[in-house]
Formats: C-alpha cells, structure tokens, sequence
C-alpha cells in the first residue's frame, strides 16, 4: 500500500505503509481505522495509551466485540452507521480520564464508507483547568484564600472557627504568604463583618506618628495639627477590626499604650487626658520570630502573650505547591480583567511555575503573573513570558549539565564512586536552581534528602 504525495520538488516518491505508519505513531492523539466491516486495521500507540489497552488486544480485531461490554455509544460505530462525522466527550470511560472520540468515515467512488478515522485526545488536564478556572472565578468574587492544599483547607478551618468569637489572633507566616487575606477572612466571617475592617503596616508608619495615627489627637495638640483634631486608627475601627501587620516594629514605648487598650478598652487621644472607650477587635501579624524578640527584649512579654491568645501560622508557597496553580488562575483572571486582555496560560508555564520555590511567596507570584500578562505578546503566557528568575528552570530541562562524564581514575569503594556522583548531580543542579524543590524534581529525590546531601557535601 502506498500513497503518492503531490509536489513540484524533484524528490517526489511513494511514501511506504510504514513511512505513514511511523509518521502518525509520532501524534500525541490516538488514532484508530476501521473498514466497512468495523475491523481494526491500523491502530496506533498514542491510541492504546490513552485507552489503557493493548494493541495486540485490538488490532485486526472487530471493533464491535471490543466495544461491547462499554456503556458508551461508540463514535466510530456510528460514523460508520449513519455515514457522517461524529464526535463525543466521555467521562470516566477510561477511570479518571476525560477522552474526546471524533470520527470521520471516508467513501469511495460509489459512495460507500469504505474506513472510518477515529481520533482520541486526553482531555483531563484541560478539564482540570477549567474546573479550577471556574472556582477560581467563583472564589474571585470574594476575599478569601485560595486553598487547594490540605494546609490551607486545615488552615481556613480554624480561621473560620476563631472568627465566631472576639478573640486576639496572632498571623504569623513569611513575608508575602497572604497574611492581611487571612485576617479579612476572620473578619469577613465575624460578627464584626458589617463594620470597618482597617489595615495598618507598623513598620510602614514614621515613629514620631505612631502614636497620634493609632489614638488621633485633639485640635491643636502640636504644632500643625489640624485645629478640628484627627480620628486616629482605632476610632475608625470603631465596632470593626483593627489588623496590626508587621507588629515586631512597633517602638516598645507604643507597645505599653496598645497593652493598656487591649486591658481596658479605652483609648487617650494625643492632647487629651480623659480615656475614649473603644470596641475593636485586634488581629496582628508578623514574619518575626516574637519568641526571639522577646527573650532579646525587644518586644513585650506581657504585650506578645496578650496578642498571642490563638496563633495561625500560614506556610510558605513552596510548602503548598497545589495552591500554585490554582493561584495562577485566580491572578490571570484578575489581571486580565484589570487591563482589558483575554490571556490563558500555557499547560508547560503552569508546570514551570509549580517547581519554582517562590522565596516571595503569594506577593512574588500574583507580580509574575500581572507582569507576564503586561509584557507577553499574543493570547496565550509561554515560557518567553516567563520573569527571567523562573525562566531559567525552562531551559533547565534540556541542559547539557546533568550529562557530564563522571570519570572516577582510581580504585575507589563503590559507596565512594556513589556518593561522588550524587555530589556531581547535586552541582550541576544546583547551577541554575536555587530552589531545594526545583532540583529535587529535576533529580528525581524528595526535597528532604536534597537538603541532608547538600549539607552532608558541603554544598
């Protein structure tokens, strides 16, 4: 059997069954022929993979009798039946797989279908993506945490149940894990939730300021004072929540002030002297270790323990790598919906982004993913697009590092040869990766064991 291919080029010649063979056995899609007596005759690998059989199973079988014991109408039975294209989506025909079946039946002179071209594709993934696109969508109407892993669902679990009562929360967390989303959350789901919910970054505030931005102050208090006075922070948060991020960097002589507050309830204005009752909620934050400041007298033991009545720790972004993903989305959706774009994410730059380690966390990703939407050309986020820090994992995958000669000269014990070339790997790896968990996905090991050789090599 042979096919002629048409050209003006000199090199015209027969492509061979095999030739064809070899060149649709090279398609990602899977691929079946049946004649007009539904006969199996050709059937290729990516069609057997994705159906999880056997091609000796099916192969100058009837399709029919292959066909039987599913469910399914068979979109190539039926192409060959009612001689016209035809084409399904079927759910868990193969366990845990979402599969596209197209058909299309070819005739000859006479009009007669004499095969039937089946397609399959694995469509899972892009069904995945769009499950997650639609919560994302649905989570974007709101403030709360995406939370896809099982820390985070743990995690909002106990958020919910502290926000029911009027109790002191301490966030604590790297910078950029999402600490101010944790705390609206609380709020959200409080009691307090139709009242004011006021952030505020200690560390952000002039010291000389603090005190008459967290108390406000009474006309002509100071020199420039405005002469009707000022409401300060918590008078704002008046009946809400008052969320302190950054507390380690409030001045220790502010923090007495705040503990006679949380004591008493009342608050004095900067040039007054009669105490203002307040009724806030206070949730506080910080990357800190407050354990350490502490014993180092820098922060208030009687003021840390007041504060830290329920604590929330919220892990870094590497710790979670299912929430990338979905985090992805959520800020593609918000960026194109900022700046007017229709842009999607390319399935190879999500696994890109999912091994990266993110040391900014939840902050360095939603500013990758708004700057790639701003910078890239086209409809759709590739590896071009990607910030140069991350791209570098990309071209990792094909990088000639990792195919070394290792070259032991001289008589050494097998426990030797192996460790001298775990050091190897872990140096090549290492080159562009600064991750653990990017190198221990390149590698092959889990992160746990990248570290202890790292440290056990002196790398």
């Amino acid at each position: 059997m042979t096919t002629i291919l048409q050209s003006s080029n000199e090199c015209n010649r027969c492509l061979s069954y095999d030739e064809i063979s070899a060149v649709i056995e090279q398609s990602y899609d899977g691929m079946l022929v049946i004649d007009d007596h539904s006969m199996v005759v050709f059937v290729n690998d990516s069609y057997c993979r994705i159906m999880n059989i056997n091609k000796e199973s099916i192969l100058l079988q009837s399709f029919k009798d292959f066909w039987l014991t599913r469910p399914f109408s068979a979109a190539i039975l039926d192409a060959l039946k009612f001689k016209k294209s035809i084409t399904r989506t079927h759910y868990d025909m193969v366990p845990g797989k979402v599969i596209m079946m197209t058909a299309n039946p070819i005739f000859d002179r006479e009009g007669k279908v004499r095969l039937v071209v089946g397609n399959c594709r694995d469509m899972s993934e892009l069904a995945k993506l769009r499950k997650q696109l639609e919560k994302v969508q649905g989570d974007s109407e709101s403030t709360g945490p995406i939370a896809v892993s099982d820390k985070m669902k743990n995690l909002l679990v106990s958020a919910q149940k502290v926000s029911s009562v009027d109790i002191t929360v301490l966030i604590t967390g790297e910078s950029g894990v999402g600490k101010e989303v944790v705390a609206q959350y609380i709020h959200d789901h409080s009691l307090r939730k139709a009242a004011p919910f006021v952030a505020v970054n200690c560390g952000a505030i002039p010291e000389n300021l603090l005190e008459s931005e967290f108390f406000g102050y009474t006309g002509g208090a100071f020199t420039g004072a405005n002469k009707a006075g000022k409401k300060g922070l918590f008078e704002t948060a008046n009946g809400g929540t008052l969320f302190l991020d950054e507390i380690g960097d409030l001045p220790f002589d502010l923090q007495v002030k705040l503990l006679r507050v949380l004591d008493t309830g009342k608050m004095t204005k900067v040039g007054d002297s009669i105490p203002t009752p307040v009724d806030v909620r206070i949730l506080a934050a910080t990357n800190k270790n407050m354990d350490v400041m502490v014993k180092n007298h820098k922060f208030r033991e009687d003021l840390y323990y007041r504060l830290n009545v329920i604590k929330i720790y919220i892990p870094p972004l590497r710790d979670r790598p299912e929430d990338i993903r979905p985090l992805c989305i959520f800020f593609l959706n918000k960026c194109n919906q900022r700046y007017g774009q229709n842009k999607r994410i390319n399935a190879d730059v999500l696994k890109i982004l999912e091994q990266y380690d993110w040391p900014g966390n939840v902050r360095q990703l939603r500013h990758a993913m708004e700057r790639m939407v701003v910078l890239s050309n086209g409809d759709y986020l590739e590896l071009s697009s990607l910030p140069p820090e991350i791209h570098s994992l990309s071209n990792f995958a094909g990088s000639d590092d990792l195919k070394e000669t290792i070259v032991i000269n001289r008589f050494i014990s097998i426990p030797e040869a192996i460790a001298e070339v775990e050091k190897k790997i872990l140096c090549s790896a290492m080159k562009n990766n600064s991750s653990s968990r990017a190198i221990a996905k390149i590698t092959g090991i889990d992160q746990t064991t990248v570290l202890r050789k790292i440290k056990k090599y002196g790398l």
